[in-house]
């Protein structure tokens, strides 16, 4: 399978659960709807793709893709006619599954195999469904087609509705190590004191950690420890906060929650990083010199998370950012 996209060869980590995997598939014992469920940016789209061209394979070996029939290589390119991928579409605001979209599937999902004797749909941020989605997509998991399988991917099982929870298997996929990520990073030319670094803020993620490399995420995390350093001593005035709030109406939406994510975990990494693993275990020297009472640092915890909830809303970027400031300031006064 030399050069094959959808080898095992190129998926970080979760080697037992793709032994799991891949035996059921060889024992053509593989559930007709599935779960695969983790971290965003830890491999379950790989994984499934994965699984996905075995499952088409001509000439599948121990439930892994041959590599070189047909079936894989139209797998990897995404051009096969018995496999298909439902994503996310993004609006202004936000991103999510349509019923529409699901129908389009349900159409494909009732048609016989072209190729292959089984068809394989895919259904990428499954938790990003509506409700009419959702509800859509159950009455076909509740009578499936009988030669097809459906492999759903979710950040957030719990946001799925209970009774398509109910009919599908789940496959937990859990987060990488740091060592994991530093590694993947160093062996695609990255930096190693870059990997260390990257590692560590990555979350377990892979995809996030290359995210972060290519954004100037650890940077962001600086910017987010200078913010809460100064507004923690008090130096942080009206026109520093008019003045943040003015370079990050320049931001995404997505950084500035970035942004958020590392105030949160910095507030943690200051108030339990003596008790627990820390989220940033190279700022701790520096964390300890930040005073906070422990009672602040919880309430600046929960305005994070209110103001994480807030940027799915359409509320006008700067404001919220200048809004969230202001509650910092007023908390650690």
């Amino acid at each position: 399978m030399e050069n094959f996209r959808l080898s095992r060869e190129n998926l970080i980590g979760h080697a037992s659960m793709m032994n799991y995997l891949q035996k059921n598939i060889a024992e053509q014992k593989f559930p007709h709807a599935v779960i695969f469920s983790g971290a965003e940016g830890i491999g379950k789209r790989l994984a499934a793709e994965i699984c996905a061209a075995a499952l088409l394979c001509d000439n599948q070996l121990d439930g892994e893709p041959c590599g070189t029939c047909e079936n894989c290589r139209l797998v990897a390119a995404g051009n096969h006619p018995d496999f298909y991928v439902v994503a996310a579409e993004a609006t202004k605001t936000t991103r999510n599954i349509k019923i529409g979209q699901i129908r389009a599937m349900q159409s494909e999902a009732a048609l016989r195999p072209i190729n292959s004797a089984r068809r394989v749909m895919i259904i990428d941020g499954a938790e990003l469904m509506n409700t009419a989605a959702a509800n859509c997509l159950l009455k076909t998991i509740e009578e499936p087609p009988s030669q097809t399988i459906f492999i759903l991917l979710t950040a957030n099982r719990s946001s799925l509705l209970m009774t398509i929870r109910s009919r599908c298997m789940t496959v937990n996929f859990d987060k990488l190590t740091a060592g994991q990520i530093r590694d993947a990073l160093i062996s695609r030319g990255v930096e190693i004191s870059e990997a260390e670094r990257l590692s560590v803020v990555a979350d377990g993620s892979f995809g996030r950690a290359l995210t972060l490399k290519d954004s100037g995420g650890i940077q962001l995390r600086e910017e987010a420890l200078d913010t809460l350093e100064k507004i923690s001593r008090g130096q942080f005035n009206v026109e520093n906060i008019f003045g943040k709030g003015a370079q990050i109406a320049e931001w995404s939406r997505d950084k500035f929650a970035d942004f958020l994510i590392h105030m949160q975990k910095i507030l943690r990494d200051i108030c339990f990083a003596e008790i627990m693993e820390p989220f940033n275990p190279d700022l701790v020297p520096r964390l300890r010199e930040i005073k906070i009472p422990e009672r602040k640092i919880s309430a600046a915890i929960e305005i994070g998370v209110e103001y994480h909830r807030r940027l799915k809303s359409n509320a006008n970027l700067r404001l919220l950012a200048e809004a969230y400031l202001f509650e910092l300031k007023k908390i650690f006064e």
